[in-house]
C-alpha cells in the first residue's frame, strides 16, 4: 500500500466495531509507517475515511487496497 491509496476495512476487523466504523468502510491512506522503538512492531497506518474521521496509527493488517486506486501522479 502506498499513501494516497484507496483502502478498505477488512470484513472481518474487529476494529470497526471499536470506532464506529461500518465494515468495508473506504478511506485514503494518509502514511504508513512502523514504529522503531520496538522490535518487530507491526505496520500502522493513517486513514482519512471522510472530513470529519481519520484513524491514526491503525494495525496495517486491519486494511486491505482496493485495487484499480493507485494515487495519480501530479
Amino acid at each position: 500500500m502506498i499513501t494516497g491509496q484507496r483502502v478498505r476495512l477488512r470484513p472481518q476487523s474487529r476494529l470497526a466495531r471499536e470506532w464506529n466504523i461500518p465494515n468495508n468502510a473506504e478511506g485514503t491512506l494518509i502514511c504508513r509507517y512502523q514504529i522503531l522503538a520496538r522490535d518487530l512492531a507491526p505496520e500502522r497506518l493513517d486513514v482519512r475515511f471522510n472530513s470529519r474521521l481519520v484513524v491514526w496509527g491503525a494495525p496495517a493488517a486491519e486494511f486491505e487496497p482496493i485495487e484499480d486506486s493507485q494515487p495519480k501522479p501530479n
